[in-house]
C-alpha cells in the first residue's frame, strides 16, 4: 500500500489536497484519502473533559478505521505475523499503560509506527476502542492517561 507523507504550511497544504483530488478524478483513479493533522486541533483538546466509554468507543472506531484497520484489519484479526491481531491480544487486554506506551512510541523493527502525532483525546479514543471492540473488554483509557504517559 503506497503511502505519501507531505508536510506543508496550512495554506499550501489545502491547495495541494485540491490538486491531488483533481488529478485522481481526471485519471479515474480512486479518490485520494487525506488525513490532516494540525497542532491547533491537538492543543484544543481538553484532557480533563469527562468522556463516557461510549463516546470514546465511537470516536475511536472512526480513528481505528482510518489509521489502524489497514494493518490490523477491521475485524481486529490482523495479518500475522507482520500485523498481529488486536482481538484477544495481550496488549489490548493488558495494562493500559503498556498499550499507551506502544501506540505513542511504536515498535522498533516492525511496521508499528508511533502515533504520537495524534492528540491525547484521539489516542485515548482509539485505544479505548481496541480495548472494547470484538471480544475485548478491558475498559477505557482517558485523555488524561495519555497526557500523563507523554510526560
Amino acid at each position: 500500500m503506497p503511502i505519501v507523507v507531505v508536510a506543508k504550511p496550512p495554506q499550501e497544504y489545502a491547495a495541494w489536497v485540491e490538486e491531488q483530488k483533481a488529478l485522481a478524478a481526471a485519471s479515474g483513479a480512486a479518490p485520494v484519502r487525506v488525513a490532516a493533522v494540525t497542532h491547533a486541533a491537538a492543543v484544543s483538546d481538553d484532557p480533563n473533559k469527562k468522556w463516557t466509554l461510549d463516546e470514546l468507543k465511537a470516536a475511536g472506531a472512526k480513528l481505528y478505521s482510518a489509521n489502524c484497520a489497514p494493518c490490523h484489519q477491521p475485524t481486529g484479526k490482523g495479518m500475522p505475523p507482520s500485523f498481529p491481531a488486536l482481538d484477544g491480544s495481550k496488549i489490548a487486554n493488558g495494562p493500559k499503560g503498556a498499550q499507551i506506551a506502544l501506540v505513542l512510541a511504536g515498535k522498533q523493527g516492525t511496521a508499528m509506527a508511533s502515533f504520537a502525532r495524534l492528540s491525547d483525546t484521539e489516542l485515548a479514543a482509539v485505544i479505548t476502542y481496541t480495548r472494547n471492540a470484538w471480544g475485548n473488554r478491558a475498559g477505557e483509557v482517558l485523555p488524561a492517561d495519555v497526557k500523563s504517559a507523554r510526560q
